[in-house]
């Protein structure tokens, strides 16, 4: 009998006033944000020791070979050698394991090498999958029957409205979950942005990425020192230690906030349909 009335704890008037007794704003943090926020300074602690003990013996192999670390000659080869890895397979986490490498061998000092390698190796693949879409050539099928079907579909969303705001879009086809030397391929093959529009989009995006790997191959080569006793003061330690864990989640913070606003817009604005970067936001 009372199952047409409006009363009750699932009533309109009921779900208005908690949503009304709801703070606006980021504080307090849903439990779902405190969770993620926990886990991401555990991954980025994990990764801090399996880059150390990954990257300890490669070190030792070029201070046999007589290479410095700080030597603009050597920073140099690194470079070179990051231009190959912009190469698009489908391979995941090249970019990411030579990212840790140069944060551990030149620490902050690796930021240069990072500028100057995706300045020129994000451009470089693009311009080859716009040649080759120039030549006729079309690989969107096989992309989407493969592996990395989810990744083509957030990226099919977002290139749809790409003509509109490229350079924006082009910053958020970048966090496209796939290979980082073949995202600006991919960009290259199926949009029709031009080279400039997209550099100005992509390559902050990939600095703003792997700023985070860098700093824990920084933390990885500081910590290392500090256990075998080239770093003698003891607050210095817990520096190196704690000071690029912070930066790492400050940097994916604000990642994932200027994301999340820059979806919500598309979703408010232009995306209507239901599509794959409409559910991220959910």
């Amino acid at each position: 009998r009372e199952r047409g009335t409006a009363s009750g704890p699932w009533s309109p008037s009921a779900a208005h006033s908690g949503a009304s007794g709801t703070v606006a704003g980021l504080w307090p943090p849903s439990p779902r944000t405190v969770k993620l926020g926990v886990g991401v300074v555990c991954t980025l602690l994990v990764l801090k020791f399996i880059a150390g003990s990954l990257l300890e013996p490669i070190r030792h192999f070029l201070e046999n070979v007589e290479i410095r670390p700080d030597s603009p000659k050597h920073m140099l080869y690194f470079y070179i050698a990051s231009q190959l890895m912009f190469i698009p397979t489908p391979l995941p986490f090249i970019i990411t394991a030579f990212v840790l490498a140069v944060g551990y061998f030149f620490k902050w000092r690796g930021f240069i090498v990072l500028i100057l390698s995706f300045t020129t190796g994000i451009p470089m693949a693009f311009y080859a999958g716009r040649v080759l879409k120039n030549m006729g050539f079309n690989i969107r099928k096989t992309l989407k029957s493969g592996y990395f079907a989810d990744g083509i579909g957030y990226f099919d969303s977002l290139s749809r409205i790409i003509t509109n705001e490229p350079i924006r879009m082009c910053f958020l086809l970048m966090w496209a979950p796939l290979p980082t030397q073949l995202l600006p391929f991919l960009v290259g093959f199926l949009t029709d942005v031009g080279l400039k529009e997209f550099t100005l989009g992509a390559v902050p995006s990939k600095l703003l990425h792997f700023s985070c790997p860098l700093i824990i191959g920084i933390e990885a080569s500081s910590l290392s020192s500090a256990l075998s006793g080239d770093v003698n003061t003891s607050w210095l330690s817990v520096l190196v230690f704690v000071l690029p864990i912070v930066l790492s989640v400050l940097l994916l913070a604000a990642m994932a906030y200027y994301v999340k606003g820059a979806l919500k817009k598309l979703k408010n604005g232009v995306m209507d349909d239901g599509t794959y970067a409409e559910k991220l936001i959910v």
